[in-house]
C-alpha cells in the first residue's frame, strides 16, 4: 500500500499497512549498517536517518498496535516482546549515537541493525498475520488513524528530526 503522507493523512489505512510501508525505509537503510563494507561515511549517514525514523515508527506503533495487541490473551506477550525489543533498540541507538571510536560505533550499530531487523522479521511473518485473524479491519483502520496521528505530533514536537538532531529526539521519546 504505497501512499503519499497527505493522503495517509486525509483517508488513514489498516495500521498494519502502514506499519509494513515504515517497514521499508528501515529495511533500506539496515542493508546499509549491517555490511561492514560499506563506507563508514555511508554507513553514517545512514545511521543518521536511520535514528528518527526508528523513533517516529517504534513509539507510535508501541502507543497503538501493542497497546490493542495486550487486551488480546493470545497476543499479550507478543505484544509485551515487542515493547522489550524496541526498549532494547532505543537504549543501543541512545549509545551507538554517544559513541566516538569508529570501531565500537560500528559494533553497536551493527547489533543494533541485526536487533531490529530480527524483530521486523518477526512482526511480518508471525505477529502481524496473528493479529490480523484477532482483529477486525475497522479496529485497524482506527489504529491507523491515530498511529499516523502521534508520527505526525512527533514530529512537531521535535523539529530537529534528521541530522544531528536525532540524538535529542531519540532522547526525548
Amino acid at each position: 500500500m504505497k501512499m503519499k503522507s497527505s493522503a495517509v493523512d486525509s483517508h488513514p489505512g489498516d495500521i498494519l499497512d502502514l506499519i509494513l510501508d515504515d517497514h521499508k525505509d528501515l529495511k533500506r537503510l539496515l542493508k546499509i549498517l549491517k555490511d561492514p563494507e560499506t563506507d563508514i561515511g555511508d554507513r553514517y549517514a545512514a545511521f543518521e536517518e536511520f535514528g528518527p525514523l526508528l523513533v517516529m515508527h517504534a513509539k507510535p506503533e508501541e502507543q497503538t498496535l501493542y497497546v490493542d495487541m495486550k487486551k488480546n490473551q493470545d497476543m499479550r506477550i507478543d505484544g509485551m516482546e515487542g515493547e522489550v525489543e524496541h526498549s532494547i533498540a532505543e537504549n543501543l541507538l541512545k549509545d551507538a549515537q554517544k559513541t566516538k571510536d569508529e570501531d565500537l560505533w560500528s559494533a553497536k550499530v551493527k547489533v543494533l541493525a541485526e536487533l531490529v531487523d530480527h524483530h521486523i522479521k518477526e512482526e511480518e511473518e508471525d505477529m502481524f498475520p496473528q493479529y490480523k485473524k484477532k482483529s477486525d479491519k475497522k479496529t485497524r483502520q482506527e489504529l491507523g488513524e491515530k498511529y499516523m496521528q502521534l508520527k505526525s505530533k512527533m514530529g512537531k514536537v521535535d523539529p530537529m528530526f534528521g541530522g544531528d538532531g536525532i540524538h535529542q529526539s531519540a532522547a526525548a521519546y
